[in-house]
């Protein structure tokens, strides 16, 4: 990536506590809405992770009732997609309790998504019953997946 090329993570908040008629108990379904920070790929290189970590935080802040419901309007008006160029897509399952339920032919030994996540997509799933241990799947173009070789010295 260019120092001069703007960069995006789109990540999911959880929707559910920020509206104030919540979704019913027992649900089972998205929640979420997606929410972004965007800078300068040199920005994240020059400053500190604070400063990552703050564009976090306030894209979250920005999730609120209102921006929620723009988000369906808009959704419902175009059935467009976000633009996924020059975007980190991170999605957590780790809080999906896909390992306790119960399908009828006994325990679950592994759960996770079927395919492996699209390029530039980051999935973090949980495994096991006592959840200490966190698997991380990457879907990353093959130029970016040789450097975080080197990094990993894998």
């Amino acid at each position: 990536m260019k120092p001069n090329q703007q960069s995006k993570l789109l990540f999911a908040v959880d929707g559910r506590s920020k509206i104030n008629s919540p979704l019913p108990k027992g649900y089972f379904g998205n929640g979420i809405v997606l929410t972004c920070c965007i800078c300068n790929a040199s920005e994240l290189i020059e400053k500190p992770l604070s400063f990552a970590a703050e564009h976090v935080q306030n894209a979250i802040k920005m999730v609120t009732e209102g921006f929620i419901r723009s988000v369906i309007d808009y959704f419902e008006v175009t059935r467009a997609r976000p633009s996924l160029t020059a975007t980190l897509l991170v999605t957590s399952w780790t809080r999906l309790d896909f390992d306790t339920t119960d399908f009828g032919w006994g325990e679950a030994v592994q759960s996770g998504c079927v395919n492996l996540p699209e390029k530039e997509v980051a999935l973090l799933l949980c495994n096991g019953r006592d959840r200490k241990i966190t698997t991380l799947l990457l879907g990353l173009p093959i130029t970016a997946m040789k450097t975080f070789q080197e990094f990993m010295q894998v």
